[in-house]
């Protein structure tokens, strides 16, 4: 049964950030194919406006880098003028993978910028984005982040990194607590080892069979494993789920390795 058959998003006005590339965009396609009316907010301009336009359907677009108060207010408007959002979801981020390291190695820039685009970023358009949803007396937000914000690697490293997806778990829940009332739902999805083109590129074939052996899966994640996820959540078929952290790691972190 394919997603179609089950999750209708028909009508829905739907704001992925860091929605032109990636997993982002796998979900911006999806959503459109279920129905939605998408605004894609990428920090690419010019590559959001061409995604947006590939998928037709009056999918739209907005340049906006998360960190910039001001860019965030440029979102805000461009939200406003689209008609108003449903559901929201936050995607970007970014991740120094060569300079990530432990809490003695890792040098102060890369824990502030790390910070200050995934969790300060993601709490500015949350809290610019909010109100358009409590106006319409509905909405639902998910936030991307990760099972190193739940569990960090045995490597040590990444810290900037999973402090900032452990901060959005928190943040995510805050945000179901605090205006479930108003009719806001706030989920988190925890991604594994999906297999992105950015990740197939950067491991070795024997980083991912190392993957898939962790995993309790005869297989590897897919982005459309996660984008299904965050598909369901937005709908209608979701409304009593909220404040959750699903993982989709493939079980992952539900064994312990030997």
């Amino acid at each position: 049964m394919s997603s179609r058959n089950v999750i209708d998003l028909s009508g829905k006005h739907v704001l992925v950030t860091g929605g032109a590339s990636g997993l982002g965009a796998d979900m911006s396609r999806l959503f459109a194919c279920l129905g939605a009316k998408l605004l894609i907010a990428d920090i690419d301009g010019q590559g959001a406006r061409g995604y947006a336009e590939s998928l037709g359907g009056g999918a739209q677009a907005v340049e906006c880098d998360i960190s910039d108060e001001d860019s965030v207010t440029g979102l805000t408007t461009a939200a406003r003028e689209f008609g108003g959002i449903d559901a929201l979801i936050n995607n970007a981020a970014l991740i120094d993978v060569a300079r990530d390291l432990d809490l003695l190695s890792t040098d102060l820039s890369v824990w502030d910028r790390t910070l200050g685009v995934n969790l300060r970023g993601t709490m500015l358009v949350s809290r610019a984005i909010l109100p358009l949803m409590i106006e319409k007396g509905a909405g639902a937000v998910v936030t991307l982040v990760s099972r190193q914000g739940i569990a960090p690697p045995l490597s040590g490293k990444r810290l900037s990194y999973g402090t900032s997806k452990a901060g959005l778990i928190m943040l995510a829940r805050h945000m179901a607590v605090a205006y479930g009332k108003l009719g806001i739902r706030s989920n988190a999805v925890a991604p594994g080892t999906i297999q992105t083109a950015r990740m197939l590129a950067e491991l070795s074939p024997a980083r991912l069979e190392q993957s898939k052996a962790n995993v309790l899966t005869p297989y590897l994640g897919t982005p459309t494993d996660v984008s299904s996820i965050v598909a369901f959540l937005i709908s209608d078929a979701a409304r009593y789920i909220t404040g959750q952290t699903l993982q989709v790691d493939g079980g992952v972190l539900t064994g312990l390795h030997e």
